[in-house]
């Protein structure tokens, strides 16, 4: 062959690899369906082999429904519990379902991130045992399954701190512990609260209502399997269980609540026949009571619907819990991580002074993350409680607006958004009455949200009269709220978007509290919105003026800053909140006296009556801060009482000030704030 015919027939070659053969693979990987050989033991209604000898339960039900929608090919492999764990470690077997978490099975195995069901350890006894609580364990034996979480309970944790003395007994298998429980070879039996649902709890078997260690149930693969199939298994499942309506629910109806006739004995039909012809016989002859069995019937059947609404109630309230819970976890762990993290990167002694603020800023941005979050919890269960309280008092509408339009400002130019603000009311007519504290609330919840959920425009504020209310405005161009969303994103636990992978942080509980705040200044909060449009949220508050001079005849207790030496009490039970004032106040010209309780607090004021402040903590031991106010004021009514309180009731300043106090700081403690304080009274 010549060398031209060798380079043609190369050419040729490359161009049909290059042009052919990518779109035949692609072709071949399209068509292509993972088999997955999936791990079966007994342990109903979770997972278990039926009569037929076919897998069976929960988990096979939903695992099916699952590759269906992803084309899966499902193989199964039976076995005992121990056997199929090594042979997953082996990878014998693609996937074991039913697995709880455990840090050492997370290192061995994957676990989904979704979880499948939510689970517990319950104890199990014969009928009539003498055990009602833990103390009841001593000297008994407590039979657990073999390798089982139950096993990994009491070795990591029962034995090692509850100190209890028993024998514990393990079993391969559910039907030999149940065995050995009827057999009385051993008193307790700890399983999986799914034993409850199964044929083994009857007359002689029964629930003590002892409950241990809840935990999530997880599908456990093998560490070589392709991750993309965890990711689609993962994917489904969490779609399944965001839709009331799918196949998850179904299922789980199915085994919680099986159809009776499922398991019915053939001799049940022929007595139900006979029942029923001696029931239509007395009927024919009876009309009285046929008439007062169909009122029975109509009872029933509402009672059923209403048993109905409330069963769908309960678990759309549970969906909604679980969507909570992972995202409190969520927005608690993300800025201790932050916080922990970056404390511990600060005690590097070669830091350079930029490298420093900028950890230190990272801190204290994450410490106020934590910190609404916290508060968002707290006030959604003071609203539940009804312990939301309005305390109406004189506010500058306008300074209000213009202040909260220099707070965020900030925030604003780091995203490079525009900052807009209206204001269509001036001191002559912006003065009104109504809380501040709940109107700050307010705006703070929606001037962040809107900052929060816009990435590129601009946002605008502004306020306008409209009949006998004050209307109030916060547009952005930012993502939009969907139309089927805009009803629900003011229901507590839910945000305009539940998907585990959405880009904003949020507890889901701001426009809740929000629209609660609203309610409880006597206004109305709506919206309107376009999706990647923006939206634009209103709402109103009763339009009270207030005379202007009224407002400021009550602001004449400014005082020059003194100079002179000052004695200043702290009344503070916690170390590190004392260490902390005491940082900001150790200076030479303030001498500091501590006091651990508020008794202390008082009996060092009567001896030494030259103190010039005291800064009082209201929860302390032996006598709180309100009560220790009270007290001093039996013989000291001129020293300045500056109340310092982590409580954040909109209530707690006045009952501060019902006792005695001269003003309020809440913890957080602002240095700049606690320092103008005290150059205020002193």
């Amino acid at each position: 062959m010549k060398n031209s015919d060798l380079k043609r027939y190369c050419f040729l070659l490359l161009y049909l690899l290059l042009f052919f053969g990518p779109s035949h693979l692609r072709a071949q990987e399209e068509g292509k369906s993972h088999s997955l050989r999936v791990g079966v033991y007994n342990n109903p209604p979770k997972i278990f082999i039926n009569e037929e000898g076919k897998a069976d339960g929960i988990f096979i039900d939903l695992l099916e429904v699952i590759a269906e929608r992803e084309d899966f090919e499902l193989e199964y492999a039976t076995g005992d519990w121990n056997e199929l764990k090594q042979m997953l470690s082996e990878d014998r077997i693609d996937l074991l379902p039913d697995v709880a978490y455990s840090q050492e099975r997370d290192s061995l195995y994957n676990l989904n991130t979704v979880p499948v069901l939510s689970s517990w350890l319950e104890a199990y006894t014969l009928k009539n045992a003498e055990i009602r609580s833990l103390a009841d364990f001593k000297n008994r034996r407590i039979g657990v399954l073999k390798g089982s979480v139950q096993e990994e309970f009491f070795d990591e944790f029962a034995i090692k701190n509850l100190k209890l003395d028993f024998k514990k007994v393990t079993y391969d298998d559910y039907p030999s512990s149940i065995e050995g429980l009827y057999q009385k070879e051993i008193d307790v039996l700890v399983a999986s609260r799914f034993l409850y649902f199964t044929k083994h709890i009857n007359g002689e078997i029964t629930s003590t209502g002892i409950i241990f260690r809840p935990s999530e149930l997880h599908f456990a693969f093998s560490r070589s399997l392709d991750p993309t199939v965890i990711f689609k298994i993962d994917r489904q499942l969490s779609a399944l269980k965001n839709d009331p309506r799918s196949e998850y629910y179904s299922i789980i109806h199915f085994w919680f609540d099986p159809p009776e006739n499922k398991s019915l004995p053939s001799y049940f039909w022929w007595i139900l026949y006979i029942v029923l012809f001696l029931l239509l016989s007395i009927i024919g002859f009876l009309f009285l009571l046929r008439y007062q069995v169909k009122l029975k019937t109509q009872a029933l059947w509402k009672r059923n619907r209403q048993l109905t609404q409330a069963k769908e109630k309960a678990e759309e309230h549970e969906r909604l819990k679980t969507i909570f819970l992972q995202n409190m976890s969520h927005e608690i762990r993300t800025p201790m991580n932050g916080i922990i993290g970056f404390l511990e990167l600060l005690k590097e002694p070669n830091l350079d002074s930029d490298t420093r603020t900028k950890y230190i800023d990272i801190v204290i941005k994450s410490g106020k993350r934590l910190l609404t979050t916290i508060n968002n919890i707290i006030e959604i269960s003071k609203i539940d409680t009804h312990q939301l309280t309005v305390h109406p008092g004189r506010v500058n509408i306008p300074e209000v607006m213009e202040f909260y339009y220099n707070f965020f400002l900030p925030q604003a130019k780091e995203k490079n958004i525009e900052l807009k603000l209206f204001q269509n009311l001036d001191d002559s007519d912006g003065i009104i009455e109504t809380d501040k504290f709940i109107f700050d609330n307010i705006l703070t919840n929606l001037i962040g949200n809107a900052i929060k959920f816009t990435d590129h425009g601009y946002i605008e504020i502004g306020n306008y009269k409209k009949g006998k209310d004050l209307v109030f405005y916060i547009k952005d161009t930012g993502v939009g709220i969907p139309p089927e969303r805009q009803k629900a994103i003011f229901k507590r636990f839910v945000q305009a978007n539940l998907s585990i992978t959405r880009p904003h942080e949020g507890s889901g509980l701001g426009l809740a509290i929000v629209k609660a705040y609203v309610k409880a200044l006597q206004g109305k909060i709506w919206l309107e919105s376009e999706e990647n449009r923006g939206t634009t949220f209103f709402f109103t508050l009763p339009y009270r003026p207030v005379d202007k001079e009224a407002v400021s005849n009550n602001n004449n207790h400014d005082q020059e800053v003194t100079s002179k030496p000052l004695d200043i009490l702290i009344a503070e039970d916690d170390n590190i909140s004392f260490l902390f004032i005491n940082q900001i106040l150790k200076r030479p010209e303030i001498k500091i006296t501590r006091a651990r309780s508020g008794k202390e607090c008082v009996e060092l004021l009567r001896k030494n009556p030259n103190i010039d402040l005291v800064l009082m903590d209201i929860k302390m031991p032996v006598m709180n801060g309100i009560e220790a106010t009270k007290g001093i004021r039996t013989f000291n009514q001129t020293v300045p009482i500056i109340v310092q309180t982590a409580y954040t009731s909109s209530g707690d300043k006045e009952k501060a000030l019902e006792a005695g106090c001269n003003d309020y700081i809440t913890k957080p403690i602002d240095k700049e704030r606690l320092l103008q304080l005290i150059r205020k009274y002193t």
